[in-house]
Formats: structure tokens, sequence, C-alpha cells
């Protein structure tokens, strides 16, 4: 079957304040050693997959910032791709972007590179809130992105939007949304900020120079915001994703539906062939153990009550919902065994939650209260 390529590129030119993805601070030697190792780390995963599985289906270069990589590096390690791997002409091919590291020129290579699916980390226009979260683009630099984006013949691109920021009115949150709808993405990421441990933000917080929005106001920037997204034609089909019609991410779709995906580079994390595993969160022994000829992966343990779990949280969290009859034919269990029958019932009594068609799934107003509905049933 068909598997869809993450790439994680480890470096970033600054660290912003709420991100807890791994990075290091962008340097051209420690890429090259790294996009070396990278080409091993590849050709190991050929000689272990490629017996099962040798159809890319999506690729999504992530990040770090992968906008700052050597388009020279990027291109022979796409080439061996396709030399070990199928990769079909025209798949979904993504690569995240910082608004301030954007050219034409970049935007032209990569698009020579095959990739047709730039997003954007906008996260908000007011540059005031761009300076709290440490982002070093400013709104010019957003507006840009999306003008050469359009010039240079994309049709699909993505961009990023924040709520629930420390400071962050409902006025100023309904102008982002407003800026952003009239820039037309096809697909809008529109999600909540969360305050992650050991992280600038986090400090900020516990130390009282920051105060996080109240909960019931988060929640109505929320549901402000899915309304206004609605009425420009933006179709929620996950909690934080909205796209118009035909434009919904088939890479991420994957990771919410159970299909196998193989991530590439320090941190990242895979689902291939039934096993779950992630890389070593650290370029240098990332690098040193590529160069021994061993795979820098860090076995999962855990077993089939936990993937159950996974999948009913995942699935709860798409416009879809979970389909019984899949869910059963995966596990070999229904997905009753996992779920909180009492708590299950008067959901369905509220209307949080719809059964029907052999399918469970939130309605609009349990979307809005996912976590806490998501919590309450698994157990």
């Amino acid at each position: 079957m068909p598997f869809g390529l993450y790439l994680h590129f480890p470096f970033c030119r600054n660290k912003c304040s709420y991100c807890d993805f791994y990075k290091e601070l962008y340097d051209a030697r420690l890429e090259v050693r790294f996009f070396e190792a990278l080409k091993i780390e590849t050709e190991l995963a050929a000689m272990a997959f490629g017996p099962f599985d040798r159809e890319i289906s999506t690729i999504f270069i992530g990040g770090g910032t992968p906008t700052l990589s050597n388009p020279d590096l990027l291109a022979g390690w796409l080439e061996q791709l396709r030399r070990l791997f199928i990769v079909p002409d025209g798949i979904e091919f993504s690569i995240e972007n910082n608004p301030d590291s954007v050219t034409a020129e970049k935007l032209t290579t990569f698009r020579q590179l095959g990739v047709n699916r730039p997003t954007f980390g906008i996260q908000s226009f007011k540059p005031q809130l761009l300076q709290l979260l440490n982002r070093k683009h400013n709104p010019a630099d957003s507006a840009r992105s999306v003008y050469l984006t359009n010039a240079l013949g994309y049709t699909n691109f993505g961009a990023d939007l924040i709520f629930g920021l420390p400071r962050q009115t409902s006025k100023m949150l309904s102008e982002d949304i407003d800026e952003l709808i009239d820039l037309d993405p096809p697909h809008i990421s529109f999600y909540q900020l969360t305050v992650e441990p050991h992280t600038t933000l986090a400090e900020r917080v516990q130390s009282g120079s920051l105060v996080m929005p109240d909960p019931d106001l988060s929640l109505a920037l929320y549901r402000g915001g899915c309304a206004r997204l609605a009425e420009a034609g933006y179709i929620r089909y996950e909690v934080s994703s909205f796209a118009k019609p035909g434009f919904e991410c088939r890479h991420n779709m994957r990771y919410w539906d159970g299909s196998d995906y193989l991530g590439l580079g320090p941190s990242a994390h895979s689902f291939m062939i039934g096993q779950r595993f992630a890389n070593v969160p650290d370029v240098e022994q990332y690098i040193h153990l590529l160069s021994q000829g061993r795979r820098p992966v860090i076995a999962d343990v855990s077993g089939i009550a936990e993937r159950m779990v996974e999948a009913i949280m995942l699935g709860l969290r798409t416009s879809k919902g979970i389909d019984r009859q899949r869910f059963a034919v995966r596990f070999g269990r229904s997905v009753e065994e996992r779920i909180d029958l009492r708590q299950y019932g008067l959901f369905v009594k509220s209307g949080h939650v719809i059964d029907e068609n052999e399918t469970i799934r939130l309605s609009d107003d349990g979307i809005c209260v996912a976590d806490e509905i998501i919590r309450r049933l698994v157990n």
C-alpha cells in the first residue's frame, strides 16, 4: 500500500517562544552532514520497507524551517528518493515556510523540485502578537508570500493562524481572520495556542509575566472563528483544519485515519506495516548512528490497547468520525471496548456525539469541546 513520507528539517534561524518541536539553530556545515546522514537513512528505510511499501502517496517537509535548506542538497536527496521509491508525478508535496524566508527564487526552485503545496506560518497579522511569539516576520511578509505563491502559479497552499494568545482580543482575532480570508488560501490551519513544557512561553506563564486567556474566552474565539471561516466557504474537516472543497491536506489525513507514514530526520515519527517508532531527537546522535549504518530509531513498545485509544482520539477530531466496521477490522475489537459507555450515552443524549450509519462523530457543539469529550470517553 502507498505511504506518506514526512521529512523533519531540524534547523531554524531562531526559536519561537511556544514551539516544542525539535530544532537547532541553522549551521550550514551541520546541514551538509545532516543531508549525508539523511541519504543513509533513506537507503536503510528502502531496504527495511521496500519489500512491503514502495509507493509514496504524499510528501510533507516540516521542521524547523525547511526554506533554509540548501536547494542543491534538497534536490540530491529527492533524486535519491525517486530512485529508491515510486514517487508518482503530481502527488501532494507540501513544504512549510516562514514568511520572512520566502523569496520568488525559493518558491520557483521548490516548484521545480515537485513541491505543489507550500504552507505559511502566518500565525497573526498583529505585530505585537508576532513579537510575543518571537516570530521574525511581519504582516507584509505574509502578504508578499501569498502574492508570490499566486504569481508563480501555485494552485494549492495553506496558511496557519493561532488563537488564544495572551493579550489577544476578539477584535484582534476577527481582524486576523478577515485579513487571512482576503488572501484566499485554499487551506487554513486554525489552532489554539498551547503552553508546552520547557518553552519560553511556559516560563513566562509560570512567572506570571504572561496570562493565558480564560478557557471560556478561548472557546468563544474558536466558535467565532469557525463561523467566520464557514461563512467564507471553508469546510472544517478536523478540529483545527479548514479547507475549500477538494483542498484538504491528504498527508495529514493519513495520520488521522491510521494509514502508513514514514518519518525521516531527527525526532520524526513513523507508522509502517503495523510498527510504530520514532527517530532520536538529536541531530548529532542521528548523524552518528547513521554513520555506523544503524537506523536512528526508538521503538514504541505500546500495544493494541494504546493504538485503539489513539484511533478513537484522532477519529473523533475529524468530521468523518469513527467508522465502526473499519475500526473492528483494524483491531479485531469493537470501539465500545475502549470507551466509557455511560459517558458515551450522556454525550449522545446531550447531542455532543452523533451515532448514525455505523459511524460515531462529534456534532458541531461537540467539536468545540472535543478534548474534554475525548478525555471523558476514553477509558
